[in-house]
C-alpha cells in the first residue's frame, strides 16, 4: 500500500512539524509522506542530540575546546542545511519562495 502524501507545517523555531497551521508562527508547508516527515524528524532530534551530546562531555570540563565547538557547528550546519533541503524540496511554491528569501537553497 503507497503511503499518501498530506500537507504539514514545519516550525524550525519550536522544532516542530504538525499537520494543523499553528497562527503567530515563522512555519514552512510541505507535502510528503509520513515516512518522509519521519526523516525529516530524525534531523531535528539528531541536532539536538549532538548539542546536547556536546554541552554535557565539555561545557564543564573543557570550556575553551575550539576546535571541538567549530566541528560541532559544522554538523549542526549541516543538519540545519538538510532541514532546510527538505523543505525546500517538499514545500510548496509559497514554501518555496521564503526559502529563496532567506538565501538556504545553495
Amino acid at each position: 500500500m503507497e503511503e499518501q502524501v498530506k500537507t504539514y507545517y514545519i516550525s524550525l523555531d519550536k522544532r516542530t512539524v504538525s499537520e494543523v497551521s499553528v497562527p503567530d508562527t515563522v512555519e514552512y508547508e510541505v507535502r510528503a509522506t509520513p515516512s518522509q516527515i519521519v526523516k525529516f524528524e530524525n534531523i531535528l532530534q539528531d541536532n539536538d542530540a549532538k548539542e546536547f551530546e556536546f554541552a554535557i562531555k565539555n561545557i564543564p570540563f573543557k570550556p575553551f575546546a575550539e576546535k571541538e565547538v567549530d566541528e560541532m557547528r559544522e554538523e549542526s550546519d549541516d543538519n540545519v542545511m538538510a532541514a532546510y533541503h527538505f523543505i525546500y524540496q517538499y514545500g510548496t511554491e509559497e514554501t518555496r519562495k521564503k526559502i529563496k528569501e532567506i538565501g538556504s537553497t545553495k
